[in-house]
């Protein structure tokens, strides 16, 4: 176990930003979070997968909702609601706890974000159990199938739910598995978002291969302090960040245009870019469902989810969330590699570009890299 301090828990946030895929929530909202409660006092402690007993129990806490901003309609219903003092992941997690009357040492990360997996740690610090050094997808992903756990052939039921205003849900038991993503998300186009708590799952079950990604945290503290790093010394931030994630460089140019809507939950829209520099008179393409999940360069398919697809800020080596981008802005689109179990027959199904509506087959980056196809 290892006790996280702020420069660890800032450099963490930072990370998840580049692994977010543009998604992963609001990464000032993430800082400001785990801010506050250091200066509560809390403790943010770090466990691997490897340091949990057979008959430990860990499970997930996120948030569900569209990450596009609340119209004046929206703000005005809310503001007439009552709010709760703790933070809704907590009040999930507590309610799961209660639930399955299980041991529950630690919080898993329901995705890499910049919003949820600091909420993740700070209910893992208000609950006064460890973060679990794993997450149950490696990147920000979109809907709740899109989970290692899931893919694995595991159901994440139960559920529990809880808004900012006091309502708790417990899901026991859906017709097919996409009725809880359709539940939760309908709940959260109400209540502004809504935090979830599942996947209760054991220590021995989690030691196995492809349940969840592994040391996915741990990576996200090595890609955030190469960004800061880099920084402090004047070096280039993007090439530190593409050499501590093992990604790609793939387009540099300026936003040309974007239309993105809230539609069901989801922010969903596209954005174009027009090349500059060695890419001078080549056009690029991102559509995303709250996370970029295809890009097409020249008219021709470049990445497709499960790959990471990341646009960043060309002067400041920024990861761009959606729908932050602008016209006129400089930007470079870098590419990650998915992690494994992302790349097996299940894990493609739920998140490959055939399950996002795409026609277009899922070639790993690397190859794409190397045969110059990207």
């Amino acid at each position: 176990m290892r006790q996280l301090s702020k420069q660890n828990l800032e450099d963490i946030i930072m990370g998840c930003c580049y692994l977010g895929s543009g998604g992963g929530g609001s990464y000032e909202a993430g800082l400001k979070r785990i801010h506050e409660d250091l200066a509560a006092g809390l403790k943010f402690n770090l466990i691997s997968v490897d340091e949990m007993k057979d008959d430990d129990y860990a499970a997930t806490t996120y948030y569900v909702g569209s990450t596009a901003p609340y119209t004046r309609e929206q703000l005005e219903r809310f503001n007439k609601l009552p709010r709760i003092k703790d933070e809704a992941t907590t009040v999930a997690f507590r309610l799961l706890q209660k639930h399955t009357g299980k041991n529950f040492v630690a919080v898993i990360a329901g995705e890499i974000g910049a919003g949820n997996t600091p909420y993740a740690l700070s209910a893992a610090a208000h609950l006064g159990i460890a973060q679990l050094d794993a997450d149950t997808a490696g990147r920000a992903v979109p809907e709740i199938d899109q989970s290692t756990i899931f893919a694995a052939g595991i159901s994440l039921l139960p559920t529990a739910a809880a808004t900012l205003f006091g309502d708790e849900l417990l899901i026991t038991k859906v017709a097919t598995p996409s009725r809880e993503e359709e539940f939760l998300r309908l709940a959260s186009t109400i209540s502004m978002h809504i935090a979830a708590a599942d996947s209760a799952l054991p220590g021995k079950l989690l030691k196995r291969p492809n349940i969840v990604v592994q040391g996915s945290l741990s990576l996200c503290e090595q890609i955030g302090g190469a960004h800061r790093l880099a920084v402090e010394s004047k070096q280039d931030p993007i090439k530190a960040v593409l050499e501590a994630s093992k990604g790609y460089e793939v387009f540099a140019g300026m936003v040309s245009g974007h239309d993105w809507a809230d539609k069901g939950g989801y922010l969903v829209g596209e954005v174009d870019i027009r090349g500059l520099g060695p890419y001078s008179g080549q056009t690029y393409k991102l559509a995303f469902k709250n996370e970029n999940l295809i890009s097409w360069r020249d008219g021709k398919v470049s990445i497709t989810s499960p790959d990471i697809i990341t646009m960043v800020d060309s002067a400041s080596g920024r990861a761009v969330l959606n729908p932050d981008f602008r016209k006129g802005q400089e930007v470079t689109i870098i590419g990650i590699p998915a992690p494994s179990p992302w790349r097996t027959e299940n894990g493609l199904r739920v998140c490959g570009p055939a399950h996002f509506g795409f026609d277009a087959s899922y070639v790993p980056i690397e190859e794409r890299h190397r045969t110059g196809n990207i």
